[in-house]
């Protein structure tokens, strides 16, 4: 009987201890989240109810000119937000007060002489490989000609802030435009 005991007690040790360690890994990775430079940017939808963006993301706006800037103070990123007249979410922008942080979130090493190699309808897997990485999305907004492939701004920028803005037309969708930036 007092074999069995032990095991109990052995057993339910381990089953705390692994609780624990479960836990403290799911802090970790919350914590992680909070400190990614677009953390604030993915939290948010199209579509989002202001309410929802507002209490979802915790911190007071700033209004600027008719749009909404949360920031995280931790990394100094954040959304910026505009709302439709039923206060729902119409375009979200990646933000920082100092653009080059934001370009500096990519890591991509482009020319413009590939700039001619990206065309209109190319799918986003051509561009992702002409330019040989993923692209940093940067803007998303609702599309009125397709409510379904919203309109989304990638970059693929250098060190130097060299680089291309590409737009898509949806998710991971086909080019609608491209710039390069020097």
């Amino acid at each position: 009987m007092l074999k069995r005991d032990r095991s109990v007690v052995v057993f339910s040790g381990i089953l705390i201890l692994s609780m624990l360690l479960v836990l403290a890994g799911c802090s970790a990775t919350k914590d992680e989240a909070d400190h990614n430079p677009d953390h604030f940017y993915k939290l948010v939808n199209l579509g989002m109810e202001k309410s929802q963006v507002e209490s979802t993301l915790g911190v007071k706006p700033e209004e600027v000119e008719g749009t909404y800037i949360y920031r995280d103070d931790q990394t100094g990123f954040g959304v910026q937000i505009s709302y439709d007249a039923s206060d729902l979410v119409v375009s979200k922008v990646l933000y920082h007060d100092q653009d080059s942080k934001i370009m500096g979130l990519s890591d991509a090493s482009v020319s413009e002489d590939q700039m001619a190699s990206i065309t209109e309808g190319m799918p986003y897997e051509e561009v992702k490989s002409l330019l040989g990485s993923e692209g940093t999305e940067i803007i998303e907004m609702s599309n009125p000609a397709d409510p379904n492939n919203p309109i989304v701004m990638m970059i693929w920028f250098n060190d130097d802030q060299t680089g291309f803005y590409v737009t898509f037309l949806g998710h991971q969708g086909t080019v609608k435009s491209v710039k390069f930036w020097k």
